[in-house]
């Protein structure tokens, strides 16, 4: 999308890392944080809303393949959009737009974080939101409230880099017009646009100036391949965050094969000793940077990868 600036923290893993991350399934945190404010978006003597009815719709979103788009900067709004777009109700979007990509095979599951007031908080976020491989592209949605049919849009923005998911994702948002409803001010209930407008960048065009009102933070936790699923999610890794000691528990024996530690620019700087019919492993990491890491097991059935924070 045009005039989007998109802040890219890709932290890429080695070549040999890369491999296991084939046909698998990526579990995300995404945290949506507010920079709409009435210093910078109240151009042009607009006043800005009441911080007791400023917000954010239910910041709302699919992951869905390259076989669909649901919204484009110049495209024309879907009545799901729109409802969005003026009135803050995803159900529309919901039970048409992403069900019938659903359907079709196009996507995997409809998003939601939740509004956003933004008198009394600042940033919403959503845990462990699981990623299929076959579906790495995210659109998301939000209504700023109150307005005509003014929203931020992500549109199609893809998880994965070559044959990896991508460890951190910190994306900038500006507001677009959805080219359904009249008005240039935060308010309600105006005249629809006749005929349907397009779907265009108010980037720099009051009340707004070129300033972003938003920011989209997505985080991989953890990585899980597709072989035998079941039993390799079974091993747990505590305490996650840690101060250097983790226990990993394989009550259930699996035969693993290695276990390692990556660094976020995919440098192997670990390897923890496996030992054979061992149902518990202690390993310390005490000797490594605080920070966040990839920690890799190995089996005979597939693999898993974790995210892990040293403290």
């Amino acid at each position: 999308m045009k005039k989007i600036t998109l802040t890219l923290s890709l932290l890429y893993l080695a070549s040999c890392f890369s491999a296991i991350l084939a046909q698998s399934t990526a579990t995300y945190t995404i945290t949506f944080t507010n920079f709409w404010n009435e210093t910078d978006h109240t151009q042009g003597g607009t006043s800005f809303p009441n911080l007791a009815s400023a917000h954010w719709s239910d910041v709302v979103g699919v992951n869905h393949n390259d076989n669909i788009t649901f919204f484009e900067m110049g495209g024309i709004s879907t009545l799901g959009v729109e409802d969005i777009a003026e009135f803050g109700d995803k159900d529309l979007f919901m039970n048409n737009d992403v069900q019938l990509a659903i359907d079709a095979d196009n996507a995997e599951q409809f998003i939601n974080l939740g509004d956003l007031f933004i008198g009394s908080e600042n940033s919403i976020t959503l845990n462990n939101i699981e990623i299929k491989q076959e579906f790495p592209l995210l659109s998301m949605l939000s209504m700023i409230a109150p307005s005509p049919d003014w929203m931020m849009a992500i549109n199609s923005l893809n998880l994965r880099e070559g044959d990896s998911w991508k460890p951190s994702i910190v994306m900038d948002l500006f507001p677009y017009d959805a080219g359904t409803e009249n008005g240039s001010t935060y308010s309600l209930s105006n005249p629809a646009t006749s005929p349907r407008g397009n779907i265009t960048s108010l980037m720099g065009v009051a009340p707004f100036n070129n300033e972003k009102v938003a920011q989209i933070t997505i985080t991989l936790e953890s990585v899980l391949s597709n072989n035998d699923v079941t039993k390799i999610e079974d091993i747990s890794i505590f305490p996650n965050p840690t101060h250097g000691e983790i226990n990993i528990s394989n009550v259930k024996d699996i035969n693993l094969k290695a276990i390692e530690v990556y660094d976020f620019l995919g440098r192997l700087v670990k390897n923890i000793p496996v030992k054979s019919n061992s149902n518990k492993i202690k390993a310390d990491l005490s000797s490594l940077n605080k920070g966040g890491y990839l920690l890799n097991l190995k089996s005979d059935n597939g693999n898993k990868t974790q995210k892990l924070i040293i403290n």
